[in-house]
């Protein structure tokens, strides 16, 4: 862990107080004046900090971009909890496909967890090669690379997991009414709001409208085979953002709830959600049938 990813962790485990320089220093095993310079550098990257000359540093305000120690900071708030799904983050300003880098980083040995955050895909996709509009820094576009322990048959469970923790994480944020609509949308009044395609190294084709099985007793995927999971969650899209095209049948949460919301905060939230999911999909997949049940509208 990096210095500002240390003290960002820093800020948002105590939420909003002022943290003594001293205990900064002693945090990273650096002296005061190190901790002056890291600030000044958070700060460049557009973060507000208040220094108080007796009480220390404080977090006021955190830029509205995607990065990498930033979504770790606000992961690591929690040291007892050892996550697989953002053990790793990557983030690009701009790719074709955050699916397709996965699977790339999936060849050369990435690891069960890692995640692909892009602020614009110009090949976002979706189900059935369908394309996927992903405006530069108005939704949540990434991707996770997953090496689960089911066969690749059950990889549609991982699908229903998924679309449970996105409408579980979007019910909590904005109070909107969403729900999944089989096999992979999540909608709010009809609306598509967030997708999911999942893909195996094999091309998995996760368009088939069989119902999910369960896993054969001690199989896995694979070794080099993997699940790679994309969502694309329309947060901040405005209607001039949606392509005519899509206009008529999609939304987002600003749309729905008439006001912004923090992206960073929501991916964090987002992939704490599928972390909990990953793990009872492949242990008790009853309790996600039936959270999904809840809020099925199929």
């Amino acid at each position: 862990m990096n210095a500002g990813t240390a003290i960002l962790e820093t800020f948002y485990r105590t939420a909003g107080q002022f943290v003594p320089a001293i205990q900064l220093a002693k945090l990273l095993r650096t002296h005061p004046e190190k901790i002056a310079v890291e600030a000044a550098e958070l700060e460049r990257l557009g973060y507000v900090i208040e220094l108080h000359p007796h009480r220390g540093y404080r977090l006021l305000e955190s830029p509205d971009r995607l990065m990498a120690d930033d979504l770790e900071a606000r992961l690591g708030t929690d040291p007892t909890k050892q996550r697989v799904i953002g053990s790793e983050i990557l983030v690009f300003e701009e790719t074709a496909s955050t699916n397709d880098v996965c699977e790339q980083l999936a060849r050369s040995g990435g690891r069960d967890g890692l995640v692909v955050f892009a602020e614009s895909q110009m090949r976002g996709r979706g189900r059935r090669g369908r394309v996927w509009a992903s405006p530069r820094g108005k939704g949540l576009w990434f991707s996770v690379l997953l090496r689960p322990r089911l066969p690749l048959s059950s990889a549609p469970r991982i699908t229903v997991a998924a679309s449970v923790a996105v409408a579980r994480v979007v019910r909590e944020a904005s109070g909107l009414d969403a729900r999944i609509k089989w096999p992979n949308d999540v909608t709010v009044q009809g609306k598509k709001l967030a997708g999911i395609l999942v893909e195996t190294s094999a091309r998995f084709d996760e368009s088939s409208k069989e119902q999910p099985q369960a896993p054969t007793s001690g199989a896995g995927v694979p070794p080099g085979q993997c699940v790679i999971l994309g969502i694309g969650i329309n947060v901040n899209c405005t209607a001039a953002d949606l392509p005519p095209e899509v206009a008529a049948i999609a939304t987002s949460m600003e749309l729905e709830a008439h006001r912004a919301f923090d992206r960073p905060a929501l991916a964090v939230a987002v992939l704490q959600a599928l972390d909990d999911v990953y793990l009872t999909a492949q242990t008790d997949f009853d309790s996600i049938v039936a959270e999904w049940a809840r809020l099925s509208t199929t």
